[in-house]
This record gives structure tokens, C-alpha cells and sequence, in this order.
């Protein structure tokens, strides 16, 4: 993996830091600013482009006010600010009138699903992807007695939780296929969806409206640059879906594409059966608020479940189920329900399978999986936990 120390910066590492931490301003997720983090920014980000974002700082600006306090001429402050745009660090926010106002973007949900679309075929794209993937492997040596208590902590006492399970409506055919029921209707006005346990009910919505964008998964877009293929075989046209207004600036700029109900229905199909868990992120990152989007991905791509089962941080979600045996005689020994389980909160032994309640957060895979239902979901609405993992017992190596 990359050599962080033999990295030579463009812009001044006091002026990434002040970026960073910035952008965590923006929403309730922090991301530490360690040099894996700095060095991915420095990448695509020139000298006049973080002068300008650290003059703008946090504030929501119509484009002639960005202007006047840059202190460019109209001609410059175009391109750089166009190239801002693009690259993600500013995101745009609508007035209700559907006049734009810009602002910074936080680091993720923002930045990073912006940039890796943008990079993609460019000279920076590798680079960027080395560079922000070697964040997981500087991270993991903070995994050691007491720093890995410390960390539990501030997961566990957080004051909110980042996202959300996201769970499928589906019924399963004679041959235990399971079919994503799309007919079925919801009673909620403009603005209420949420907060809403079902992937379908928030598809059914935006639907209507027109308003999905499938970004290309950018977790499995960077691991492939680093020659780290998913295990799981995902799908790579199985990217993650956004929602509502929030999502047209990037359908805008090309960081996603816009798609219909059916579509993303198809979508959803296809990376469950591959074994996807529906992260569902809101603004802010705060499961009080809104739905903005679905992460589809396993537990060997996606940034936050990887997070975990490499030994990295600790794993936090708000969860409306709870996966149960429902009839031990029924397995078969095919071993599916473990592979699948984003926590390993599945095992099986000599037909038997247990499930440990406190590793379980409810996303439905292995009731997904087994085609002789054997296992079932029952409501269980809660807040998940699970510490950090040490190294010994992780799943992945980082």
C-alpha cells in the first residue's frame, strides 16, 4: 500500500486540515484529518481552489456573492469556481423560489461520492483512490488497548446515529425466490417519508416524482484501483441511489444519473442477490432527518461495514429488525445466511444455526438467502452497537 510519508504536497498541510475540518462542519459524520485524508484532497485540489474554499468557509452564498468575497475577476472566479463544482467541494442548495445558493460540502455525504465519478478515466483517478484507501490501513494501527476503547466510546455515546437498515418488501415464490413487491402503495404527503424503514416505500415515492440518481459505487470503484476486487462479486452497474432535491446537483454535474422507479427496483434486485446491505444516509447524517440516499453495497466494499470488519472503527446503526430462527429443522447446511451477513452475527455448525442478537443490525440478508425459510425477521426497532473489532478477530485483513 502507499507510502504516505513519500508524498509531496501542493498546498500547505496546515490549509488541508483547516479544509477538512471545515467540511466536518457540514454534517454530524467526523472524518479524523490524518495524512491518508490530507494527501487524498492535496490530489485534486490546486493552491487558488482551497484559497478559495477557505475564504468562503461554511457560508451559503448566492454565485455573485461567492464572487465579490473571492477578490478574482469575474473571468478567473468562473473557472475556478466551475472546477469547485465539479470536483464536489461545493455542493448547491436550492431556495424555495429554485434559486441556487453554494456551500461547502462536507467530506462524506458530498465530497467524495462527487469526486470519484469525476476522476473517473482521468490521470488523478488512481492516485486519488491509493491515497484515500490508504486511510483504512494508517487508521487500523489506532487499533490497540486503549485508543480502541476510547474510540468505542465516542461511537457509542455519540448524540446521533449516521445512518440507518434499510429494508426490502418481498415476498419469496415457490422456489424461494425472493420477489421485491413494487404494487403496493403509501399513504404519506410530500416531505413525510421518512423517518420510513422501507427501501421500497422511498423508491415508490421519489419515483413519482422523477427524482432517483444511481451514483457508481465509489467504494468499489476506488478498491478496484488498488487492485482489490469485491469478493462478493457485486454487480458494477449496482451503485448507490439518492433521493429528492439533493440529488439533482450531482445528476447535474454528472456524478449521477437519473433514473426511474423500475429501474432502481432493477437495481435493488440485483446487488441483494449478491448479497448488498441498504445503508439508507440522511441529511446531515443524522437518522432524525430526512433520507437523502441508499448505499448498496457488502460487507467487503462499502466504506462502512469494510470499516468494520477490517478492524477499523466501530459500527453504529439505527435498526428496525431483528433476524431470528424460525425453524431450525428447515436448513439445509448451505452455509449462505453466514456468508452473507454483513456482521457476523451468523453462524452455522453441523446444521445449526445461531444468531448472535448483539452483532445483528437487521438488514435481511440471510432471510434473503435462504430459499427454505429457515430464518425470519421480526420488528425489533433499537440502536445498534458492535465495538470495534481487535485485529485478531477480524474478518478482513486491511
Amino acid at each position: 500500500m502507499l507510502n504516505e510519508k513519500n508524498i509531496p504536497l501542493k498546498n500547505r498541510k496546515s490549509d488541508l486540515r483547516k479544509l477538512v475540518f471545515l467540511m466536518n462542519k457540514q454534517n454530524k459524520r467526523f472524518i479524523p484529518p490524518i495524512d491518508a485524508i490530507l494527501k487524498s484532497i492535496d490530489v485534486v485540489l490546486s493552491e487558488e481552489e482551497l484559497g478559495l474554499l477557505l475564504i468562503l468557509r461554511t457560508g451559503l452564498y448566492s454565485y455573485e456573492q461567492a464572487a465579490n468575497l473571492s477578490g478574482f475577476n469575474s473571468g478567473k472566479f468562473q473557472s475556478i469556481f466551475e472546477s469547485l463544482l465539479q470536483k464536489g467541494f461545493i455542493g448547491i442548495k436550492c431556495t424555495e423560489s429554485g434559486e441556487e445558493r453554494y456551500t461547502l460540502n462536507a467530506f462524506i455525504v458530498g465530497f467524495v461520492e462527487s469526486v470519484v465519478p469525476f476522476l473517473i478515466g482521468k490521470p488523478e483517478e488512481k492516485e486519488f483512490s491509493k491515497r484515500f484507501m490508504s486511510f483504512y490501513h494508517a487508521f487500523r494501527k489506532y487499533n490497540i488497548f486503549p485508543l480502541r476503547n476510547l474510540m468505542n466510546m465516542a461511537v457509542k455515546y455519540a448524540p446521533v446515529t449516521n445512518q440507518s437498515v434499510g429494508i426490502i418488501n418481498a415476498t419469496k415464490d415457490s422456489k424461494g425466490k425472493s420477489i421485491i413487491d413494487i404494487n403496493h402503495t403509501i399513504n404519506v404527503s410530500d416531505s413525510k417519508i421518512y423517518p420510513a424503514t422501507s427501501v421500497n416505500d422511498l423508491i415508490l415515492e421519489y419515483g413519482s416524482k422523477s427524482i432517483i440518481g444511481q451514483f457508481p459505487c465509489m467504494c468499489r470503484r476506488m478498491k478496484l484501483n488498488v487492485d482489490e476486487p469485491c469478493r462478493l462479486k457485486m454487480p458494477d452497474d449496482g451503485g448507490c441511489l439518492g433521493f429528492g432535491d439533493a440529488i439533482k446537483p450531482y445528476i447535474k454535474y454528472g456524478h449521477a444519473r437519473q433514473i426511474s422507479r423500475d429501474e432502481a427496483f432493477d437495481i435493488i434486485q440485483k446487488v441483494r442477490d449478491k448479497g448488498a446491505i441498504h445503508s439508507v444516509f440522511h441529511e446531515k447524517d443524522d437518522t432524525n432527518l430526512p433520507q437523502v440516499g441508499i448505499c448498496n453495497c457488502c460487507w467487503d466494499c462499502c466504506g462502512i461495514l469494510c470499516s468494520y470488519n477490517t478492524g477499523v472503527s466501530p459500527l453504529r446503526y439505527s435498526c428496525f429488525y431483528m433476524a431470528r430462527v424460525a425453524d431450525s429443522s428447515k436448513c439445509t447446511g448451505c452455509g449462505k445466511c453466514a456468508k452473507y451477513c454483513p456482521t457476523a452475527a451468523v453462524s452455522l455448525l453441523n446444521k445449526k444455526i445461531t444468531i448472535d442478537a448483539k452483532k445483528c443490525i437487521g438488514c435481511g440478508q440471510c432471510v434473503h438467502q435462504c430459499s427454505f425459510s429457515a430464518l425470519e425477521l421480526i420488528e425489533d426497532k433499537r440502536t445498534a452497537f458492535l465495538p470495534m473489532l481487535k485485529k485478531s478477530e477480524a474478518r478482513l485483513s486491511a
